[in-house]
């Protein structure tokens, strides 16, 4: 009996003392296990979640571009006409003026000298285009230099080259309806090998002396003013930038390339720098096996003019023989994965830290008790053992006491993830939402119109020419700008609109539940008060341009993006500080 209980002495005597500071290691060496596996996991993702987002992003970007160049190819017969009927409509006004002042001062033919001498000089194009006057028997009154011979004979029975009597067609319009465009088929004097071209004509009555005037354009040379207009459009996006847009036709025409410009207007098939030779050879074949895809090869980084591996999205612009791309260096993603990695080896080494100081406390703290508690009980056990089953309370009282220090460190490390998640979410220039934490936002939005149904409007804008504020004085100058903007714009908002920066100096407005007609006001108000916001003693002005669109049912987030950048486009080419929707 006394041989049991001195076995049973030693075993209260040691037995805390060895089996619960283990059970406190095993528990802190289970939760480090734990950490160290989902960071393993988070690292192996960073770059590869990294390259996804970039390829997501210059994707949207290539997309939108080339909806755009298909919808301005489409407005290139329409702005043709129209700046035709302008040019007529300005010298239309000129000769009336002419008439109107010296019509009882002066004879006929003078005023008519007046008109010719007047409307001579206009031409366009190197005088493809020009001013021409006839009267209603076909008589030339005033015609280009290459057909000057004609003036004053009759040429009522000109033919273009389908044979159509076109003098007549034009004196019939002039006479019946005052104005009108006609289409006819020519040849351009300017042009040796002779072919023929189309072109749109608009003539128009002066209403005196049986004259009307008229001008016409090739059709040809309106879509090389539109392609590069579109080419110089295209450049200006992707200006000061190391993923800037790439373009070449389907023939190996290289039309736009910023990292080597000495090729532009030039064939590729007659480079003689075989790898530039091969990166386009390989660009085409892509486009030939896929209508668009990304393509990984090595190119010269513009911004450290060293050849690094490239990864590029081309696409095929509908309707065209165009080719266009843009992409990213290989580099800059390990460069953002290596601070991303660095910010997560930081907070891991925090977590370890934090894990480590909890369990060294809680092992001291068992010890401590546990020796406590050990020497008490053997020194009792033999004179109280009726209160055993009482110190054994006060046991479980201590062991409930060192679990809520447990749970109070446990709560205190839940609130430091909880700071380190704001931290992960927050611009940390503007204080606002980051890109990551925007889109988030926007995705749920999304799935909570999906269920419920209602309003949601999402705003997309930038800073005009906010390379021009970084070059002028400096980028301190310029964060100043994007952090005062942030703040200025939100103070316009509403409670329950959302703003990010999406990037650079492009930011989100989320609008929840919200009519276009309402988040409309909302912008309008927004681009008002910035351009007459004063962000700088030194800068006169800084406007902003805005794409805004109303959420589509089951409409895509990258399908909602390719609408947005096409309005903030749109809202760029018509002069910057608009709001399109």
């Amino acid at each position: 009996m006394k041989s049991r209980e001195s076995n049973l002495i030693k075993i209260i005597a040691i037995g805390p003392l060895i089996f619960i500071p283990l059970f406190v290691i095993a528990i802190i060496l289970i939760i480090i296990i734990e950490h160290e596996q989902n960071f393993e996991k988070t690292l192996s993702k960073v770059e590869e979640n990294l390259i996804n987002i970039e390829k997501k992003a210059i994707k949207s970007k290539i997309d939108g571009i080339s909806d755009l160049i298909a919808y301005q190819n489409n407005l290139t017969v329409k702005k043709l006409t129209l700046r035709i009927k302008d040019r007529v409509n300005t010298s239309y006004k000129i000769a009336v003026n002419i008439y109107n002042k010296y019509k009882n001062t002066k004879t006929q033919k003078e005023i008519e000298s007046l008109i010719i001498t007047s409307l001579a000089p206009l031409s366009w194009n190197n005088e493809e285009s020009f001013i021409f006057v006839l009267d209603y028997a076909g008589i030339f009154h005033l015609a280009p230099s290459y057909l000057k011979h004609l003036e004053g004979t009759s040429i009522i029975n000109f033919q273009d080259a389908n044979g159509r009597f076109v003098i007549k067609e034009e004196i019939e319009i002039a006479k019946t309806k005052k104005e009108g465009f006609l289409w006819d088929k020519f040849t351009k004097p300017s042009d040796p090998t002779k072919s023929i071209y189309d072109q749109v004509v608009f003539v128009k009555a002066l209403g005196f002396y049986n004259l009307y005037l008229g001008s016409g354009e090739y059709l040809d040379t309106a879509s090389k003013i539109s392609t590069n207009e579109i080419l110089n459009a295209i450049q200006k996006i992707s200006e000061n930038t190391s993923d800037y847009i790439f373009a070449f036709d389907a023939n190996g025409n290289i039309l736009l390339n910023d990292s080597t410009p000495e090729y532009i207007n030039k064939n590729f098939n007659n480079i003689k720098d075989k790898s530039i030779q091969n990166v386009y050879f390989a660009l085409l074949k892509s486009i030939k096996n896929d209508d668009n895809k990304f393509s990984r090869y090595s190119w010269i980084n513009p911004e450290t003019n060293k050849e690094e591996v490239k990864y590029s999205y081309v696409k095929k612009v509908p309707n065209t023989n165009w080719i266009i791309g843009t992409g990213f260096y290989e580099s800059t993603i390990k460069a953002n994965a290596a601070v991303q990695v660095t910010k997560l080896y930081e907070d891991y080494h925090m977590r370890i830290s934090y894990i480590m100081t909890i369990g060294f406390i809680s092992i001291l703290i068992s010890l401590v008790c546990s020796y406590l508690v050990s020497k008490y009980l053997k020194s009792q056990f033999l004179k109280y053992k009726n209160r055993i089953l009482n110190k054994s309370s006060e046991l479980k009282q201590l062991n409930r006491s060192l679990e809520d220090k447990v749970k109070d460190r446990t709560e205190e490390l839940e609130r430091s993830r909880e700071s380190l998640e704001v931290l992960a979410t927050t611009d940390a220039l503007t204080k606002i939402h980051n890109r990551y934490s925007i889109m988030n936002i926007l995705e749920q939005e999304i799935r909570k119109f999906k269920r419920y149904g209602g309003n949601l409007c999402i705003a997309l804008f930038d800073i005009d020419k906010f390379k021009d504020i970084n070059d002028t004085y400096g980028h301190d100058v310029g964060d100043i700008v994007l952090s005062d903007l942030s703040s200025f714009v939100n103070n316009f908002l509403r409670e329950s609109d959302i703003i990010g920066r999406y990037g650079g100096e492009e930011f989100i407005i989320i609008y929840q539940n919200t009519m276009l007609e309402d988040a409309c006001i909302v912008s309008q108000r927004v681009r008002k008060g910035v351009a007459e916001h004063k962000f700088n003693e030194n800068i006169k002005q800084v406007t902003i341009s805005i794409g805004l669109v109303e959420y589509q049912n089951d409409e895509s987030v990258d399908e909602l993006f390719k609408r947005l950048d096409i309005l903030l486009y749109k809202s760029k080419n018509e002069g910057r500080n608009k709001l399109s929707f």
